[in-house]
């Protein structure tokens, strides 16, 4: 399991009505996080202030293993002095979190690998490794153009990639398993879907409406099987075997125990999921859904 940290930086979620967790909501899910064994911390430089709040609340003696992302490059071309700037920005993250090397380093944005002069994107994150500021280089993806563009350029020890008990593009495609024989680690984004698997179908935003009858029946066949929207959610991504590490956030620290709970039941039963058809990726890409939702 690892720990998702956009929330602590802004009021994430299409089903947060709760805001951005307190500072000191935000040391105790840290505390817990660190006590229970949860072995990965996602963060970002551009989740606002999360990597400083991690830097200041993270327990001095965890066992989480931390993994940051790059800022996007805004340029449209990336020239040699990039390699330089990217450093420095990966110090800074450093810097914020009080730690002298991560465990892993992503490419925030993956067609920044698409422009010109990429290969000094490539390098930098080569160089990150050398200099012993991280373990592990990757990026995070959305789809499987990302992907393709991806393996293309090097080879990732992490890709992060979405994948939910709707969304399962990358699973049907074949790349998790692709993924999995090349010895990349998957992690797994985007469980709950903004925690609109986690809403009644009854109250989900009107954009969603297509949706309500299925995520209907994907709640009423998971009751069948005694499985609540989150057992169900879990169940989903984390019982896949070309999943290494499913990433999970919270808005405060009884949702981290009650994932907690829930995992820790994991495998006690014989569960048979069945998924949806096919969904309009419209649905599923949060980039693609109204500014008003986030």
């Amino acid at each position: 399991m690892g720990l998702g940290t956009v929330q602590f930086g802004s009021a994430y979620g299409i089903s947060n009505r709760d805001g951005r967790p307190s500072e000191a909501e935000i040391a105790a899910i840290l505390a817990y996080a660190a006590e229970t064994g949860i072995g990965y911390l996602d963060t970002a430089a551009s989740y606002t202030d999360a990597e400083a709040l991690i830097g200041r609340h993270l327990p001095a003696l965890h066992p989480m293993r931390i993994i940051t992302k790059l800022p996007p490059i805004d340029d449209d071309a990336i020239a040699l002095h990039h390699t330089e700037t990217i450093l420095a920005a990966l110090a800074a993250s450093l810097e914020r979190l009080k730690a002298t090397r991560v465990h892993g380093v992503l490419v925030h944005r993956t067609r920044d690998l698409a422009k010109p002069g990429w290969q000094h994107l490539v390098d930098a994150l080569h160089q990150a490794r050398s200099r012993n500021m991280t373990e592990c280089i990757g990026a995070s993806v959305y789809d499987e153009d990302d992907l393709a563009l991806l393996v293309n350029r090097f080879k990732p020890d992490i890709v992060q990639l979405p994948i939910n008990a709707l969304d399962r593009r990358l699973a049907v495609s074949g790349w998790l398993a692709r993924l999995h024989a090349m010895g990349i680690k998957v992690h797994a984004r985007s469980l709950f879907l903004q925690g609109l698997l986690l809403m009644d179908p009854v109250i989900i935003p009107e954009f969603f409406t297509p949706l309500k009858s299925t995520l209907a029946k994907l709640r009423a066949d998971w009751a069948t099987q005694e499985l609540t929207p989150l057992a169900g959610c879990l169940r989903s991504v984390i019982e896949n075997p070309d999943i290494d590490v499913a990433i999970v956030g919270v808005n405060g620290v009884q949702e981290l125990k009650e994932i907690e709970t829930v995992v820790a039941q994991l495998g006690n039963e014989n569960i048979d999921l069945e998924f949806p058809a096919e969904i309009d990726p419209i649905y599923l890409d949060p980039r693609r859904w109204p500014k008003t939702l986030h």
